[in-house]
C-alpha cells in the first residue's frame, strides 16, 4: 500500500476520533484498514516488518489529524453547533453503503435483527450516561480504557460518550498534551496504561469475532451507527436554531454524505 495514502487515511481517522458522533473505527472499516490493524495488534508476535510499517504510517496520520483539528473542532462546535453536527451526521450516513455492502441476502435473518436492536439500544444507553467532570488523577486511567474501547469497537463514537460524561474537552486537552509531550508524567502514564490494557484485552476478541462471525459483527456495527445517529439528532432537536443555521446545516449534511462516499470510492481503487 502507498504509505502516503495510508497516512492520509490515518489523518481522516484521527479527525473522526475527535468529532462527536463519528466513530474512528467505523471510518477505518470504510477505508479498509480496520481488520488488518486488529490482526496485527491481536497477534503481535506474528507481525512482519511490513505490518509495523503499516501501523507506523497509519499512526502518524492519526496523530496529525488529532493535533491539527482538535482545536478547530472545539471552535466550530462552540460557534456553529448545528451546522457542524449536521456535517458530522452526513459523514456517518455516507459510510453506510460500505457497511451494507458486506451483507449477503441470506445474512438478513431474525438473529441479525436482534443483534442490530441490542447494539442500537446499547449505544443509546451509553450516550445518555451523565457523569460530569472528575478531577481525580485515577479518572485518566478510566479515560484511557473508554478511549480504547470506543477506538476499537466500530460504530461507537468515543467523543459522544465523553461529551455525555462531561469529559470531552478534558479528553481533547489530554490527548493533545500527550501527543505534543506536554502532559504531566502521571497523566500520560495512567491514560496510556488504561488504553493499552483495554486494547490488549479487546483486540483478540474482536479479531476472532470478525473472522468467525463477520455478518453478525457488521449488523452490530450497523446498530451502533444507527444509535449514534439517533442520539445526535435527538441532541440537535434540543437546541434552538434560526433558518440560516438550518439551511447551512442541510447543505453541510449533504456535503458530509458526498464527502464520505467519494473518499471511500477513491480509496477502494488502491
Amino acid at each position: 500500500m502507498n504509505y502516503i495514502l495510508l497516512a492520509f487515511k490515518g489523518l481522516i481517522i484521527g479527525i473522526a476520533k475527535i468529532i462527536p458522533g463519528v466513530s474512528g473505527a467505523m471510518l477505518s472499516i470504510s477505508l479498509g484498514v480496520y481488520e488488518r490493524v486488529l490482526d496485527i495488534i491481536g497477534h503481535p508476535l506474528k507481525a512482519k516488518l511490513d505490518d509495523f510499517k503499516f501501523l507506523f504510517f497509519l499512526l502518524i496520520g492519526v496523530s496529525g489529524g488529532i493535533i491539527l483539528f482538535s482545536m478547530c473542532v472545539k471552535w466550530c462546535l462552540s460557534q456553529y453547533y448545528i451546522p457542524t453536527m449536521l456535517f458530522f451526521a452526513g459523514l456517518i450516513i455516507g459510510g453506510l453503503p460500505e457497511i451494507t455492502s458486506e451483507f449477503q441476502k441470506n445474512d438478513y435473518k431474525f438473529s441479525s435483527i436482534v443483534i442490530f436492536l441490542i447494539s442500537f439500544i446499547l449505544i443509546l444507553i451509553f450516550t445518555n450516561l451523565s457523569g460530569g467532570s472528575n478531577d481525580s488523577i485515577n479518572h485518566y486511567f478510566l479515560m484511557g480504557v473508554i478511549e480504547s474501547l470506543t477506538t476499537i469497537i466500530p460504530g461507537i463514537s468515543g467523543t459522544a460518550i465523553f461529551m455525555a460524561l462531561g469529559w470531552y474537552e478534558s479528553l481533547l486537552d489530554v490527548i493533545n498534551s500527550i501527543l505534543t509531550f506536554k502532559a504531566p508524567f502521571s497523566v500520560s502514564f495512567l491514560f496510556i496504561l488504561g488504553f493499552i490494557v483495554s486494547t490488549i484485552m479487546v483486540c483478540r476478541v474482536l479479531n476472532f469475532v470478525f473472522r468467525r462471525y463477520k455478518p453478525s459483527a457488521y449488523f452490530c456495527v450497523l446498530g451502533f451507527m444507527g444509535g449514534s445517529l439517533w442520539a445526535m439528532f435527538d441532541e440537535l432537536l434540543k437546541n434552538s436554531f434560526n433558518i440560516s443555521e438550518l439551511i447551512t446545516g442541510i447543505l453541510l449534511f449533504i456535503l458530509g454524505i458526498v464527502s464520505t462516499v467519494r473518499i471511500n470510492n477513491f480509496f477502494s481503487k488502491f
